[in-house]
């Protein structure tokens, strides 16, 4: 009997070890004490740029200095698609790489809820985001005016997809994407005529889509097509939390917000500061309290 309960006692040993803080498969880790902050920084984002300056500058708010781990870098082209941020990859970096995780996106509704919901604090948003109705062909400005000879091209598993076969199926031509990238490009070009995008991939290679031929409006026929951008935050930081929410909520309210999406020529109505008294909605399946 005793090989038995010493083998068991070994895999136990093993499991606990391969579980240790200090292992980089691990997602638990060491609670970080430093005076800087770290901040995960995803170069596939199209906003990239401007969430480096947004950790910026809510690290200087706290009196504090802003250092980025690369998490990501950029994709090598236009129809490569990103992956998915998985839950367990985001607990390995809040275990060994990064405090704060900015550029996040949430729904304004809890239906949907963020990649480690568990183990994560989600801070107060900064942005609200929306998905747009593209068109270059003149008088056709939302999906109610578009005739089904003109195609409508979408990322093939994107959220407006998803919609569109489910409450609008066979009331359109569909055109599938492999990428936003994709879609953006092909819209910028001329190859799409009418499209749905996120705005982010939109402005982050058109800022200005009106001088080069595109309408842009919003998606009023589908539902949950705005979006809050928020951090995440590890959630045995609480107070981490509460201190960025408090910088959020100053940056919001002088104007600094506003000022970084103009700086990176994304300030248009779809891509907005969110209002100082927006909250995240608390998730359907965990209870913060």
């Amino acid at each position: 009997m005793r090989r038995p309960i010493l083998l068991l006692a070994l895999i136990a040993c093993s499991l606990a070890l391969a579980q240790a803080p200090d292992d980089p498969n691990s997602t638990r880790g060491y609670l970080r004490t430093g005076k800087d902050l770290m901040f995960c920084l995803d170069k596939q984002n199209p906003m990239w740029r401007f969430e480096q300056d947004m950790a910026t500058a809510i690290a200087q708010s706290l009196g504090r200095k802003a250092d980025f781990f690369v998490h990501r870098q950029p994709l090598p082209s236009v129809d490569t698609a990103a992956q998915p941020l998985e839950r367990t990859e985001m607990l390995r970096l809040f275990a060994h790489r990064c405090d704060v995780y900015p550029g996040l996106v949430g729904s304004t509704t809890p239906a949907f809820d963020y990649p480690a919901d568990e183990q994560m604090f989600a801070t107060r948003p900064y942005l609200k985001v929306s998905y747009v109705f593209v068109s270059r062909v003149k008088n056709i400005k939302s999906l109610t005016s578009l005739p089904k000879n003109v195609p409508l091209s979408m990322e093939l598993r994107g959220l407006p997809a998803y919609f569109m076969y489910t409450l609008r199926n066979g009331r359109f031509t569909e055109r599938p994407v492999k990428t936003a990238a994709r879609l953006a490009l092909d819209l910028k070009t001329g190859k799409a005529k009418a499209g749905l995008l996120f705005a982010p991939q939109l402005y982050s290679r058109s800022p200005n889509p009106g001088k080069e031929g595109m309408y842009v409006g919003p998606v009023k026929e589908l539902p949950n097509m705005t979006w809050y951008v928020i951090a995440g935050v590890r959630r045995d930081r609480p107070t981490l939390r509460q201190q960025i929410d408090g910088a959020i909520s100053r940056l919001i309210r002088r104007g600094e917000v506003a000022k970084l999406l103009t700086k990176h020529k994304l300030a248009n109505p779809f891509i907005v500061p969110a209002a100082p008294n927006d909250t995240r909605p608390q998730s359907e399946t965990f209870d913060e309290n």
